[in-house]
């Protein structure tokens, strides 16, 4: 069962797309134009794991679903890409990387991303993920969250994946210093499921029997979570340290005004169908928003004085 989907990204895609368009520094247009490559690669990543999520388990009665899931405590903050509870209180956290050419995990742990040219460190999501259940428990116990029996509060237990798309390759360290089965491909991780429930053993499976609950109580935990998401909004001029005038601000403002049927966003005049059909056709341009024709003029004459 979906009880959230990923937020729409298309205006941070649109605001980058438009700071672009600005007099820049060469420094600061590689650093957007990185920005939007990993932008792509992340939803790129996420979707791919949510299609075989999905698949698996949205009609099933007895495990939710939560996509893009951000939480903040006390200063920290957890973007949390999927996460599963099911009716034991087991917390799937997992963590969707997108690797074009594929990724090396070297003996001590370390994740060494393949360019196509060469290695590239990078932050090791198995310990992004621990982050996440650490601030996760805490904001859990904080805001009593977990059903209770018998005036006892139930404790969850928490288990962490990190799914790379299927197409990509990795190359697992020979050694067993540092463990890597909870890095897995995104298809594989219906069978992960499975085997975890079939690995636990005679106590742990009568300590989940004691304590399972109800889809509806399930449910509640994840909507409870859901109440608690915080929409990252990213200040990208402020970031790449741009400077705007006031003729770019208000391309930006005329263009995330909020959609209102066929209401046009600017003036509050109607959208014929055509100018609602042109809008769409160019919604990079206009932000996803609609504007009157009128309107679309004056925003093209304001983009081209910028």
């Amino acid at each position: 069962m979906i009880l959230k989907r990923k937020d729409n990204r298309e205006l941070d895609v649109y605001e980058l797309e438009r700071l672009l368009a600005l007099p820049l520094t060469s420094n600061q247009k590689f650093s957007i134009e990185r920005e939007l490559k990993f932008l792509h690669s992340g939803d790129k990543g996420e979707q791919d794991s949510a299609y075989f999520l999905d698949f698996s388990f949205k009609s099933s009665n007895n495990i939710i679903i939560i996509h893009d899931l951000r939480l903040e405590h006390l200063g920290h903050t957890a973007q949390i890409d999927h996460l599963l509870i099911n009716r034991f209180l087991d917390f799937y956290i997992l963590e969707s990387k997108s690797f074009f050419y594929g990724v090396e995990i070297t003996d001590n742990g370390e994740f060494m991303a393949w360019t196509g040219k060469g290695y590239q460190g990078i932050e090791s999501p198995i310990e992004q993920n621990k982050r996440h259940i650490e601030l996760l428990q805490k904001i859990i116990k904080a805001n009593d969250i977990m059903p209770k029996r018998i005036g006892v509060t139930l404790s969850p237990s928490f288990k962490s994946y990190v799914l790379i798309s299927p197409k990509s390759r990795i190359v697992r360290p020979s050694g067993s210093k540092f463990g890597t089965s909870s890095v897995i491909k995104a298809d594989m991780f219906n069978s992960a499921y499975d085997e975890s429930l079939d690995k636990r053993s005679d106590i742990d499976t009568l300590l989940s029997v004691t304590k399972i609950v109800s889809t509806e109580a399930v449910i509640g935990i994840g909507k409870n979570l859901i109440k608690l998401h915080k929409t990252g909004k990213i200040n990208y001029a402020a970031k790449f340290g741009i400077k705007e005038n006031s003729q770019s601000k208000l391309i930006k403002q005329i263009a995330t005004e909020i959609i209102d049927g066929n209401i046009c966003s600017a003036c509050g005049g109607e959208v014929s169908k055509k100018a609602f059909k042109y809008c769409k056709e160019n919604k990079i341009f206009f932000g996803g928003k609609m504007l009157c024709y009128k309107c679309q003029d004056a925003l093209r004459k304001l983009n081209h004085l910028v």
